[in-house]
């Protein structure tokens, strides 16, 4: 009876066995996967700019002051207009709508700024009744590296992404692979009003920078110039050739006589003479925040950087070579102003910084901390310094920098 038992198990083994070997044999894993992209109908993006009641800051990156106003712009939001009381005082007047803005700057009564992918000339001389004077379509649509595709002309359709569909299983003679029908009916057509926040849309470069009166621009491997003159903007592309920069410009700057040109991979600068741009030069670093220039040492500049640990300052004396590699945490820093041989850092406080040259080798020293003094960017007029934050504008007196003290 037990030796029935026991081939009665061992051919059910075997059955199972060849059961299992078939499978194996006429079976395989598959991966399969489609895109589908991603429309942008921007017909409720790019429209006019909007005179809006004063409104609280919040993603607050840059200021800019003139005679008679402070503008202060909000990243993908407009600017915030501040009209001044007296030389150190100012109260809020009117926030300027502008949809998806993320680089502005203002040069005699004109607001220059980006709305999404076209370039606006604004007439602020009365902030009340700011109006477009000009605007230049699909201007920063054409520059290096865009993604952005125009699919409908005349009717603001763009391609800004892709959405990825990942198919995986085991494939059999029974059970094959699906098709992608039910995706194409949920993502065959995505048209969408705004751009997704978790979208990783390969963004066209867009910033400004007022060099004594005139006005640049990120160009296509050029550095552009326009300025709104006579009723019209004029746009001239530069002699300036950034074609060698390495990684993904984000920015222009222009501090002390020097246009920088900020982004993923480092800096490029150029002196600005007489009128002219001139001698190129790049310094390799990630994720550059912002730079300054300093007197002492000659052709030296202190930058802050960005990574996964935080954010961080450095300096580098292109004469002689020399760079502090470790750099000083700088909790937070995305602003620097520098006054002679001091470095004003600003972030989650503001900080001192002195950066000088020892034994061949650049170094960084901190000075002092102001824990009540914070935010996200800042303005040097004179001596006087203007902060801004969540809160507002803040004024401060830094004729003495160890003894910074609010303006009452």
């Amino acid at each position: 009876m037990k030796k029935i038992v026991y081939i009665i198990l061992l051919l059910a083994l075997v059955a199972c066995e060849n059961t299992y070997e078939d499978s194996l044999r006429f079976s395989r894993p598959y991966y399969i996967t489609k895109s589908y992209p991603i429309r942008l109908d921007a017909s409720d993006i790019l429209v006019d700019v909007q005179v809006e009641p004063p409104a609280n800051l919040d993603a607050v990156f840059k200021i800019v002051s003139n005679d008679k106003y402070v503008f202060v712009g909000e990243k993908m939001k407009g600017v915030h207009v501040f009209e001044k009381t007296d030389s150190c005082h100012v109260k809020p007047l009117c926030f300027i709508e502008c949809k998806y803005m993320k680089a502005f700057d203002v040069v005699d009564n004109i607001l220059y700024c980006n709305n999404f992918i076209d370039l606006l000339a604004v007439d602020v001389e009365d902030p009340l009744q700011a109006k477009v004077k000009q605007r230049v379509s699909g201007y920063f649509n054409n520059y290096y590296n865009s993604s952005l595709n125009l699919i409908n002309p005349g009717v603001n359709i763009y391609e800004i992404g892709y959405k990825q569909v990942v198919l995986t299983g085991i494939e059999t003679d029974t059970n094959p692979p699906p098709d992608f029908s039910e995706y194409d009916q949920m993502y065959g057509n995505i048209i969408v009003k705004e751009i997704p926040d978790t979208l990783q849309v390969d963004k066209p470069y867009v910033g400004f920078a007022n060099v004594e009166g005139k006005l640049f621009t990120l160009g296509y491997n050029l550095i552009a110039y326009c300025l709104y003159n006579s009723g019209t903007l004029n746009i001239l592309q530069s002699s300036v050739n950034v074609s060698g920069y390495y990684g993904y410009p984000n920015d222009l700057r222009y501090k002390d006589g020097i246009l920088y040109l900020l982004g993923s991979g480092g800096f490029v600068y150029w002196n600005y003479n007489n009128g002219f741009i001139q001698n190129s030069n790049y310094l390799y670093w990630y994720n550059i925040l912002d730079v300054v220039p300093l007197i002492d040492p000659a052709n030296s500049f202190v930058y802050t950087y960005g990574n996964a640990y935080g954010t961080y300052i450095a300096g580098n004396t292109s004469d002689m070579g020399i760079q502090s590699y470790v750099g000083l945490q700088a909790q937070g820093a995305t602003s620097l102003v520098a006054v002679n041989d001091t470095i004003l850092a600003l972030g989650n406080y503001l900080t001192l910084y002195r950066y000088y040259v020892k034994d061949n080798s650049g170094l960084i020293e901190q000075v002092k901390n102001y824990p009540r003094i914070f935010g996200s960017c800042m303005l040097k007029d004179g001596n006087m310094l203007i902060t801004a934050n969540k809160q507002g504008l803040s004024f401060y007196d830094i004729t003495v920098l160890e003894d910074i003290k609010p303006i009452q």
